[in-house]
């Protein structure tokens, strides 16, 4: 696990002026709450499968993490000679079939996650998830997550950018938390979550998973290959120190 950034004794005064009540953990709900990329791979194997196509995690990994699926999609076919299949309904039941295996199948969480988010809430601070979901199924799926403690805050976005998640997306959703970025410390799992988070003056954590593991984290305040107890320590002294 990366060690912590140390802040300026200025930095350190001005955060401990912060209540604990105006500080929050945020996550990317599909991929840090649930492994939603494993799923996604799956359901993307399946679907090329039908079509002559195999796919393997290195192609999911260069083409398939782009959020705009469709134009992801169409690059991979062209590249393995397969332009002729159409990457617009391919791409489109893809992302249906995946949501759906996310709210009828929903994965648990990892016993880490649901430590970190309930001693989050019951130390008096707040949880937010950022979602590509629709409202109704982004709520849906963190209900059926039962973490047993309340996320007060859940902002779906339009996922059709390469940059999503954009540093837009999560100050929007901490300013629909009545957070400031500062006392925000952010679950990521993948280098564009993680630049997004730094960039609207978040901290951030990165939990990658094998088909980000590879990418470039500078800047974050701890990469952890899983959410021990280690990093849960890490992870609520940042939210402690801002």
């Amino acid at each position: 696990m990366a060690k912590m950034k140390k802040a300026s004794a200025s930095e350190d005064s001005t955060r401990r002026t912060v209540p604990l009540s105006k500080r929050a953990v945020l996550f990317d709900l599909e991929h840090v709450a649930v492994n939603g990329r494993q799923i996604g791979y799956e359901v993307m194997k399946k679907a090329l499968a039908e079509k002559g196509v195999k796919l393997n995690p290195f192609l999911f990994s260069r083409y398939g993490l782009t959020s705009s699926l469709k134009n992801g999609m169409g690059e991979m076919l062209e590249s393995l000679g397969k332009g002729r299949l159409s990457e617009e309904k391919l791409a489109a039941d893809i992302i249906e079939e995946t949501k759906s295996v996310l709210l009828k199948d929903t994965p648990a969480p990892s016993p880490g996650f649901k430590k970190l988010v309930k001693r989050v809430v019951e130390r008096g601070m707040s949880a937010g998830a950022l979602s590509c979901l629709d409202r109704e199924s982004a709520h849906q799926l963190v209900g059926a997550l039962k973490l047993n403690v309340e996320v007060t805050g859940i902002l779906p976005c339009a996922c059709e950018d390469r940059s999503y998640p954009s540093p837009e997306a999560w100050l929007r959703l901490a300013k629909n938390m009545s957070m400031t970025p500062g006392a925000c410390v952010v679950l990521a799992s993948c280098s564009v979550s993680c630049k997004a988070a730094l960039s609207s003056g978040m901290r951030c954590v990165v939990i990658p998973d094998k088909f980000t593991s590879y990418q470039d984290f500078g800047g974050a305040d701890a990469v952890v290959d899983e959410l021990d107890d280690g990093a849960l320590d890490t992870i609520v002294e940042l939210l402690e120190s801002r």
